[in-house]
């Protein structure tokens, strides 16, 4: 059961208080989606919304932004509404599915004790578990990743989203958190639509092996990329792209 979860800046329903204290501090305060360069109304791709802490976060500091919220997961896309109807959100979007390289329906694999970490990637998670059990013990690795559920989510192409949204004319902002899916969010750009978009941030780890693709797949698109270790864990990293003057 969700319970509601109080931080200095904000406060929001979570089913694990301890991911949300650890995606507050990743997002609050750690800053690691923070771009510089945005408009007063910036329009804000949010894929892998999650519980919506991103979208808590940029509308304290954007309050006209307009944000397409992206969570696939059902019990999740289920709290994350619930969140932007606690601060009464405007100009925000939740759409109840993922965004890939091509539309379908998939299987995600849900941790419901740790639902952040939900993928389409399982087999990466099996490199979490064993990390887990290593540092902290089996019984605590089986806790945080134990009663993992299949579930079929449906997924579609951001240059379909765009497509069926005739008023969208600029992406000031992609954000990306997809669990080992980040490469096929990009590849669900068309070359019509790459023009569109003025900054990324995304997370991705080692394991995933997709990090030089995707540096390559942004510099071939004209952006200006840095790639910082995440403060968090090593092994992970966050992505800044952004369009070369």
């Amino acid at each position: 059961m969700a319970q509601l979860v109080k931080f200095e800046k904000t406060s929001c329903y979570a089913m694990s208080e301890d991911e949300a204290k650890f995606i507050y501090k990743e997002i609050f305060e750690d800053v690691c989606y923070d771009v510089a360069n945005l408009p007063e109304e910036p329009f804000v791709i949010d894929a892998g919304a999650n519980i919506g802490m991103f979208s808590l976060f940029l509308k304290q500091k954007f309050p006209l932004a307009k944000i397409l919220a992206f969570e696939p997961a059902p019990e999740t896309y289920s709290i994350l509404r619930r969140n932007l109807e606690l601060h009464n959100l405007s100009g925000v979007e939740a759409l109840p599915y993922g965004l890939a390289s091509q539309a379908s329906t998939e299987k995600l694999t849900y941790f419901p004790n740790l639902p952040g970490n939900s993928t389409l990637k399982p087999e990466e998670k099996k490199q979490l578990y064993e990390l887990a059990a290593e540092r902290n013990g089996k019984e605590a690795a089986e806790k945080r990743f134990g009663g993992a559920q299949q579930l079929d989510v449906k997924l579609e192409r951001l240059s379909n989203i765009i497509k069926s949204h005739p008023d969208f004319t600029r992406i000031d902002f992609l954000k990306i958190d997809v669990e080992g899916a980040e490469l096929e969010v990009l590849r669900g750009l068309d070359d019509a639509h790459w023009g569109l978009v003025g900054n990324i941030v995304l997370e991705t780890w080692d394991a995933s092996n997709v990090r030089g693709e995707i540096e390559d797949l942004l510099k071939s698109k004209g952006f200006a990329i840095k790639c910082e270790e995440a403060a968090w864990s090593k092994g992970f990293w966050m992505i800044s792209a952004s369009r070369e003057a």
